[in-house]
């Protein structure tokens, strides 16, 4: 059993295995807002895949960015997030959680529930894992970063679960950011039985992307970066555990707001 991170931010080692999962990123939408209304739109959007942004897509100067977030414009979307023992964990856990969710208190959502996770949790253990930070670091700074610029530890801001019921949505907006340097912050699609997408716009370009959101998979965006939504269930639910990653400690007045998101 792993030991959970403290607020030192400080790492640590443990059994969960970080599955070097496929990476993709959500389909093209050419800045035009995608739904799914019924179910042959949403069977289109489920399909395994999906593309990423092309180099075409990209401004010349952009297309040599040093890691796959930079490629990527600002959103990156890993599948097989982690093994099929950890996620299996990870389901009967966040099933537990389900009865103790309450109504989230951010403007930008709508009927969102949700909870922090503890510390001493499977999940939380599973988020700030050394496999998890290192295969993330590689993706988000890239190869050749120094290591100075290449530091990065789990955030000190509490791991949440939250779930999208029939009416729960999202509207399009940027992160705010909780650490003098913008943190990344890191969605895990637990359970999706909806009929909900995920949308995101690359500032660059104009281009909008979005689909659907496999189970087991993460999407990673950076605070005050790409601007992005989740579009309105009217079928089944999404379930997520959002995790920080950043490069500093140092706190803004936001990270003690943040803190003040569930309703008791």
């Amino acid at each position: 059993m792993m030991t959970p991170t403290g607020t030192t931010g400080r790492r640590h080692q443990s059994g969960v295995r970080f599955d070097r999962g496929s990476l993709a990123t959500l389909e093209a939408t050419s800045g035009r807002d995608k739904r799914t209304g019924s179910s042959s739109s949403r069977a289109r959007t489920v399909r395994p895949t999906t593309r990423r942004p092309r180099l075409e897509d990209l401004e010349p100067s952009v297309r040599g960015g040093a890691s796959a977030f930079e490629r990527s414009g600002g959103l990156l979307y890993v599948r097989n997030f982690f093994d099929d023992e950890t996620y299996g964990r990870i389901v009967e856990e966040c099933a537990a959680m389900r009865e103790k969710v309450t109504l989230e208190n951010r403007a930008c959502v709508r009927k969102r529930l949700g909870l922090m996770v503890p510390e001493d949790s499977f999940v939380h253990e599973a988020c700030v894992a050394d496999e998890v930070v290192g295969r993330l670091k590689s993706l988000l700074l890239g190869e050749g970063a120094s290591a100075s610029a290449a530091r990065l530890m789990p955030g000190d801001v509490p791991v949440e679960y939250r779930v999208y019921p029939v009416g729960g949505s999202m509207d399009w907006h940027k992160d705010v950011s909780l650490y003098t340097l913008p943190q990344y912050e890191i969605v895990y699609t637990v359970t999706n039985t909806s009929d909900s997408t995920t949308e995101w716009e690359d500032e660059r370009t104009g281009m909008r992307y979005g689909g659907w959101t496999e189970p087991n998979s993460a999407l990673v965006v950076q605070a005050d970066g790409a601007p992005h939504r989740v579009t309105g269930v009217s079928n089944g639910e999404r379930s997520i555990i959002k995790f920080v990653l950043t490069r500093t400690l140092e706190k803004t007045d936001d990270f003690f707001d943040n803190l003040l998101t569930y309703t008791h």
